[in-house]
């Protein structure tokens, strides 16, 4: 009687402590609401008219093969960009259970290109040797969906120290099996998924200082020559790339590997990336991650310039590979942050409701304005050639903070149609006119490929062809006639 006594008073004393001090952290971390002081932008347009366009002259081939020697009117609208605008398929988790998955996939291929899919462990492989790609929310579904869909597709991502099998963290299992394991995982994706264009190669290495000492894969990093103490590096992280290019590369010597990385500032990520370069470590692009989800991670404009100037010394294509701008009030610093972040842990950990902040319609304004000026000052640097927005909608949003381009009903908000009006509209060329005596005529458009259409008496025909930064100034289009 007397312990159920003092568990009863113990009880009562915690939840009275939790319930003052909830007013203490809202006290103490209170959300900030901000209103969009909109960039200059200067020099902007013309950086794109200058990297991202060409000039391009067209030859019209009729079917049989001669080419046409006739004055013909004809139109021509570009439908598909080569640059890469990207969105993130391994975030929204709970969307395919939804009644409008169908128009969120609908929403994604009217703005993207180019998708990156999940491809974490610990979601596909429970059991050793039981791998299972087909169940998971957002995996073999969403993965064939984007191929039919001609979207180029990053795996995200062959390696990484979070969302890993119970299994490979046991801090029992031998380092050496570890090995042997991350060997054969990395192989496994390498040669199951071909179609695969891109791959974030070791995800996120530097941040396993942050990791217990005892986790499998900071044992394995350590194994392979990474070594830390007292949390700093010895070793430095760039071991860790060559090993896993070691195996990786020679299934797939043509392959397309990008380091990534979430802080752009971490010496340590600037010494990964100078490793592989002084050694001759053979890697295609660097990702950086803006996930905006306080005052200090947020950009300004010149802070975004100055980060994209400084990685260009690296003389690498920058892949812009995880952008997140809120519409809910933000925390000033990391402490509020991980105030927000522990509660959405415990929430994810104990299938609780998801902690999430409200979208509000300043916000949302604000998210939409300060997008398109990121957007716009991004697509305008000549390094960046990915640019990925992370999470597609609020439903269960990352730390419980929206940043969605829809709504929890899927419907879009206004920062959605501010991406299409740029990507749709201000970044694609469509065009009409008429021919000269041979067939041919000349244009200045954005790189990409595009659709050009005559009518010749009774007859209609089309043909394709491509403007590419890569290519020639001359194409020579094949027609063929529309039944």
């Amino acid at each position: 009687m007397t312990l159920f006594f003092l568990f009863k008073k113990w009880l009562f004393l915690l939840v009275t402590f939790s319930l003052c001090l909830a007013p203490l952290i809202a006290k103490d971390f209170p959300l900030i609401f901000e209103d969009h002081i909109p960039w200059s932008l200067e020099g902007a347009e013309a950086r794109i008219e200058k990297f991202r366009k060409g000039n391009l002259n067209v030859k019209l081939i009729m079917p049989d093969g001669k080419d046409l020697k006739e004055e013909v009117l004809y139109k021509s609208e570009q439908i598909k960009h080569e640059f890469n605008f990207g969105g993130s398929l391994s975030t929204d988790w709970s969307v395919p259970a939804t009644n409008w998955y169908d128009d969120f996939k609908k929403y994604f291929c009217n703005l993207f290109n180019y998708a990156t899919v999940n491809f974490y462990w610990g979601s596909h492989e429970k059991t050793p040797g039981e791998w299972n790609y087909e169940n998971a929310p957002l995996s073999r579904d969403i993965y064939n969906w984007a191929l039919e869909n001609k979207m180029d597709i990053k795996g995200h991502p062959l390696i990484w120290h979070q969302v890993l099998p119970d299994w490979i963290k046991d801090e029992n299992r031998s380092v050496e099996l570890i090995d042997k394991d991350v060997r054969n995982h990395i192989k496994r994706l390498i040669l199951e998924f071909p179609e695969v264009d891109h791959w974030d190669t070791y995800n996120e290495v530097p941040g396993i200082r942050w990791e217990d000492e005892n986790l499998g894969m900071r044992r394995w990093q350590e194994f392979i020559g990474n070594k830390i103490v007292d949390g700093k590096f010895v070793s430095g992280p760039g071991p860790v790339i060559e090993e896993v290019l070691d195996i990786a590369r020679p299934l797939r010597e043509d392959g397309y590997f990008v380091l990534n990385h979430y802080d752009h500032t971490d010496e340590y990520y600037h010494e990964q990336i100078q490793y592989c370069i002084d050694n001759d470590i053979q890697f295609e692009g660097i990702g950086i991650q803006t996930h905006m989800h306080n005052v200090t991670q947020s950009f300004s404009e010149d802070s975004l310039w100055e980060m994209l100037e400084f990685y260009k010394k690296y003389d690498k294509p920058i892949h812009l590979s995880e952008i997140s701008v809120l519409s809910c009030g933000k925390y000033e610093d990391w402490r509020g942050l991980q105030v927000q972040n522990d509660k959405w842990d415990n929430a994810v950990n104990n299938n609780l409701k998801i902690p999430t902040l409200p979208s509000t319609p300043m916000e949302e304004a604000y998210q939409a304005a300060l997008t398109r000026d990121f957007y716009i000052l991004a697509f305008s640097h000549p390094s960046v050639e990915v640019i990925t927005w992370w999470t597609m909608s609020d439903l269960d949003p990352w730390r419980g903070m929206p940043s969605g381009l829809l709504d929890t009903n899927g419907n879009p908000k206004p920062v959605y149609h501010e991406l299409d009006n740029l990507i749709n509209k201000e970044w694609k060329t469509s065009f009409s006119g008429k021919t000269n005596r041979e067939g041919k005529f000349s244009f200045r458009g954005f790189f990409g490929r595009y659709k050009v259409s005559v009518k010749l008496g009774k007859k209609s025909y089309e043909g394709e062809f491509e403007l590419s930064k890569y290519g020639e100034e001359h194409s020579r289009v094949m027609l063929k006639e529309i039944l």
